[in-house]
């Protein structure tokens, strides 16, 4: 029977587990380093959400045949080693029987807009921390009646789109992949340069790849209309994050919130040296979250068996 490694397993489906017990025999982590290199010396299947997995780690997994992560991205993973090792990784890019019925991503977009536009962590640490009671001091901003840019037009910008254009939002989307007449009506589907000097909002649903890395860099920050937002739950290396910092400092933009980050890991060491988080300390029109868009009890519940599923089917198939 296989052996599976579930290293990322806090809140794991148990069905999703059951059917692991049920190929084979599982040891369920977290685990710091060291013990996980132990567990992986005779792993065949490793189960993971978004912890790296890199040459290094994976030279300590001899017999692993398979990489299991219930994501649609893959840049946490090594993919030219698991080529070159034989090794399956299992996700969920291109499941759309799936995908299409998860919806935490583009709540957690549409939830980080109305903290910044209604300045919500920072009202909250004003009556919190501080006791104080000061409506003015937080006179926030609507989505209604806001031209709001969604750059990328595929699973999780048209339900960001529908959103805003429920809350009374004009829409304007670039992808370069579609044309007028694949776009809904009402929404206006224009070049990524045309579309940044226009809208008030700016969020970002691309995939990440060699042309979209660094996609908002200075150039793209100084075409965004002057006290403007701007939101990315996609990947953060789409965004030149000091790039990001300087339109910020000096009052270009009105406000930004990220979910992603430049070189993430779990134990948040990208952040030592961020000046982002430093920053962030102090003003409270800049918002960071730790990557947790897709981090619902329901939708990471439906993914995690999705995949377990998937691995049924192609350990089967071999």
């Amino acid at each position: 029977m296989a052996r599976f490694v579930i290293h990322e397993s806090d809140g794991y489906s148990q069905e999703a587990l059951d059917i692991y017990r049920r190929l084979g025999t599982i040891a369920v982590g977290p685990w710091e380093e060291t013990r996980l290199e132990k567990e992986l010396a005779d792993a065949e299947v490793l189960v993971i959400r978004l912890g790296k997995i890199n040459a290094t780690l994976l030279s300590k997994a001899p017999r692993l045949r398979f990489i299991a992560s219930p994501t649609t991205g893959l840049d946490h993973i090594d993919l030219a080693e698991t080529e070159r090792r034989g090794i399956c990784v299992v996700s969920l890019k291109g499941c759309r029987d799936i995908t299409e019925k998860i919806y935490a991503t583009s709540e957690h977009t549409i939830a980080l807009i109305l903290a910044l536009l209604r300045r919500l962590p920072a009202a909250h640490a004003h009556v919190v921390r501080d006791g104080g009671w000061e409506r003015e001091r937080f006179i926030g901003r609507e989505i209604s009646g806001k031209t709001f840019g969604i750059v990328g037009y595929g699973r999780l910008g048209s339900r960001v789109a529908m959103i805003a254009q429920a809350m009374g939002a004009r829409l304007l989307a670039t992808d370069p992949i579609l044309t007028p007449d694949r776009i809904p009506s009402g929404i206006t589907l224009l070049p990524l340069d045309q579309l940044l000097p226009q809208a008030d909002i700016v969020s970002v649903h691309v995939s990440l790849t060699p042309e979209t890395e660094d996609l908002f860099d200075e150039r793209a920050f100084a075409m965004m209309r002057k006290d403007s937002f701007f939101v990315n739950t996609s990947r953060g290396q789409i965004v030149h994050e000091e790039a990001l910092l300087h339109a910020l400092e000096t009052g270009w933009l009105a406000g930004a919130a990220l979910d992603v980050m430049r070189g993430e890991d779990a134990n948040g060491s990208h952040l030592l040296s961020s000046p982002l988080r430093e920053y962030a300390k102090t003003h409270d029109h800049l918002l960071l979250t730790p990557h947790i868009g897709g981090a619902t009890r329901e939708s990471m519940a439906l993914t995690e068996i999705a995949i377990a599923e998937e691995v049924t089917k192609q350990m089967a198939s071999l």
